[in-house]
């Protein structure tokens, strides 16, 4: 008998959050959107495989949430809560390999996006960056399926290496390049732009999603387009003017820019940086599943602002040296 699989992310796990959510929740867990039908792929031929997991922890977040789809010649489709599909007796925990603590996850039985239903675990804790957590999953059996990740975390303050801000011929648009030195995946990343002036102080973010080329040193690298970015400020602007918290006309001065960026941990790098469905769902792609399939990762999170306000006449903002 061949095994039919379907890998749904729950609908309930693409929940609201800070800007690029959405795009890592789409990058991260796509390989659970896809279906496996494969006659070639038999659970059974293979020792000690009994759970394909999907799931991450997220330094920005204290609530987190993993699929939990258990290996067996029956379906793993549920339609209903009555089906004998919907009964998963497992235990599931994180254990930060730091410090020993243990979190048990929560179990619920979820509607996922196309009206079935998956075994998703919740949990609610603080991530701590260059921390290493151990996830198992107990059957009451005694069968484990495990894996491990460690959150990424780079300590530099000063890592990426910036080019010449450039300037067009008359000067309205202005780039510059900036090169990320072993950070080989990068994703959401948001250029900062530091605005105020009096006792306002405001950072606007400017979304890039993950704009850019791998270098053939496997660093990144990308294109900052500064002068763009500015909308982002002057609606940032313009909403404190709607509210009355600046007067109408307030031109503020530009003091810093900057880049945040997601990081994946060192595992989760996928062939060519690219996330493809067709082969991340199949058991031979990428996972650091133990006795299982699938993948359990980490993202952290890295920032770094420059001053810039030898810019900020040049953008339309004032511009004072007492102000910087």
């Amino acid at each position: 008998m061949t095994p039919t699989c379907t890998h749904n992310v729950p609908a309930s796990s693409a929940r609201p959050a800070r800007a690029g959510r959405p795009f890592l929740w789409a990058a991260v867990l796509l390989i659970g959107l896809a279906g496996c039908e494969d006659a070639s792929l038999d659970p059974f031929e293979n020792d000690a495989k009994y759970f394909t997991v999907y799931g991450y922890l997220d330094v920005l977040e204290t609530t987190h949430a993993l699929r939990v789809i258990p290996i067996t010649r029956r379906s793993a489709v549920i339609q209903t809560p009555s089906d004998p599909a919907a009964d998963l007796d497992v235990q599931v925990t994180t254990t930060n390999l730091r410090t020993g603590e243990v979190v048990h996850w929560v179990h619920n039985l979820e509607e996922l996006a196309d009206g079935t239903y998956g075994h998703i675990y919740r949990a609610v804790f603080r991530v701590e960056q260059e921390h290493s957590y151990r996830l198992e999953i107990l059957r009451n059996d005694g069968a484990l399926t495990t894996a491990e990740t460690t959150v990424p975390y780079i300590p530099d303050a000063a890592l990426f290496e910036r080019g010449p801000v450039i300037f067009n011929a008359d000067s309205t648009q202005l780039t510059q390049r900036i090169r990320m030195p072993d950070v080989a995946s990068p994703w959401a990343m948001e250029g900062i732009y530091l605005w105020g002036g009096g006792d306002i102080n405001h950072r606007v973010y400017a979304p890039y999603g993950r704009r850019g080329v791998r270098t053939a040193g496997g660093d990144w690298e990308f294109e900052l387009t500064i002068s763009e970015d500015q909308r982002y400020v002057r609606e940032n602007i313009q909403g404190l003017i709607d509210i009355g918290r600046i007067a109408p006309g307030t031109l503020g001065t530009l003091t810093a820019m900057g880049l945040r960026l997601r990081i994946l941990d060192d595992q989760w790098d996928p062939p060519e940086g690219i996330f493809d469905p067709e082969v991340l769902s199949l058991p031979s792609g990428v996972t650091n599943v133990v006795n299982g399939y699938g993948f359990f990762g980490s993202i952290g999170l890295y920032r770094q602002e420059w001053n810039t306000c030898e810019l900020s006449g040049v953008l339309g903002y004032s511009y004072a040296p007492a102000d910087c």
